[in-house]
């Protein structure tokens, strides 16, 4: 335990003087009003940032493909097939989306006509419900209005990314020979790279078929009670089912509150179904998949909701689990590759932590 400890204490004393730093810098930016031109420069920059990380993320999916064809091929069928696979989760979850909009727009009017009446029924004064209302009316245009030209702006931000990634992606063997030039100890490097692709391409096949598990299932059964948008609910869950601990509850009090509203009488058989698919997958199909559970620390999915809201906005809080993961992933892959020259497989990267520190000598 005090060995433990004391490891603790040597990498927290070698933490505070880059945070120092930091928050002496980010003081400094505050004091000479640069906050907001440094904003500038971010959001000039964030396509470039997105299509980096995006070659990234894909770079271990054309390295497997590359096994079979040239790397210009590889990389065209890589970016062609996943604009396939967007056009076609878009082409299904945009009609559910506008539905659902629709029975929302329904379903405004009606909600505050209830509560209207309930506060009516205690006497209790309801004029700001009456502004409400107006502005609900009046208003409603302008955000409709609003959303659609900040759909667009991203949508066009998130455009010039992937063409960035693909040009990324098709001057790889370019970027490697650079590498081998000026990057010092090459192969550990190599080692590193190695390990790291193999996690990766591992970890995004393995986290597909855990959310097409979840959606197939859960759809088919929100169906069969003829569940409102069962598809989008279905997507919903598989989406939060990504978030650790909290996830899994939120999709359940989501299915809840939606069946309370919608049926006459509760149908509590679908939610216990929905619950025990959801315990089928994180006790069976998650370890089936990976060989074990993945274990990712919820306290790091928690920073990345930050950290991905900040440069990604909504898209970024949604895929933050993965960005967590990932972020472990490199982590735990720049310890092996320090350890061993063998390219690290899965069962090798995922031990656990405090034994992959207990190999770490403190100076």
């Amino acid at each position: 335990m005090k060995q433990r400890y004391e490891r603790i204490l040597f990498h927290a004393k070698q933490l505070l003087p880059c945070l120092a730093c930091i928050f002496l810098l980010l003081l400094i930016i505050k004091q000479l009003a640069l906050d907001a031109w440094l904003a500038a420069i971010y959001r000039a920059f964030l396509p470039i940032l997105s299509g980096v990380l995006l070659a990234f993320f894909l770079q271990p999916i054309i390295d497997r493909v590359q096994q079979r064809f040239s790397l210009k091929v590889s990389v065209m069928l890589v970016y062609i097939g996943l604009l396939a696979i967007l056009g076609a989760f878009l082409a299904v979850l945009l009609p559910l989306l506008y539905q659902q909009a629709l029975e929302l727009a329904q379903l405004i009017p009606r909600w505050l006509q209830q509560l209207e009446g309930f506060l009516k029924q205690h006497h209790i004064a309801y004029d700001n419900l009456n502004t409400l209302k107006q502005n609900y009316m009046q208003e409603g245009y302008i955000i409709a209005i609003d959303s659609a030209k900040s759909v667009i702006d991203t949508l066009t931000d998130y455009g010039i990314a992937y063409i960035i990634a693909f040009f990324i992606s098709i001057d790889m063997d370019f970027w490697k020979r650079t590498a081998k030039k000026i990057v010092p100890n090459v192969t550990r490097v190599a080692t590193f790279y190695h390990t790291l692709s193999n996690i990766i391409y591992q970890y995004l096949a393995g986290t597909m078929l855990d959310l097409l598990f979840i959606i197939v299932s859960v759809g088919i059964v929100l169906s069969l009670y003829r569940f409102p948008n069962a598809l989008l609910y279905a997507m919903i869950l598989a989406l939060l089912n990504l978030f650790p601990y909290v996830g899994a509850t939120l999709g359940l009090i989501l299915i809840a509150a939606v069946a309370a509203l919608h049926y006459d009488h509760y149908p509590w058989m679908m939610f216990f179904i929905v619950w025990s698919i959801q315990q089928i997958e994180s006790n069976i199909i998650q370890p089936l998949i990976f060989n074990r559970t993945m274990n990712v620390r919820p306290l790091l999915t928690f920073v990345f909701i930050f950290i991905s809201d900040a440069f990604f906005g909504v898209i970024g809080v949604i895929l933050s689990p993965i960005f967590a993961a990932v972020a472990q992933i490199v982590f735990r892959s720049y310890l092996h590759s320090k350890t061993s020259d063998k390219v690290g497989e899965w069962e090798d990267i995922w031990r656990d932590f405090d034994e992959v520190m207990a190999e770490e000598t403190i100076p």
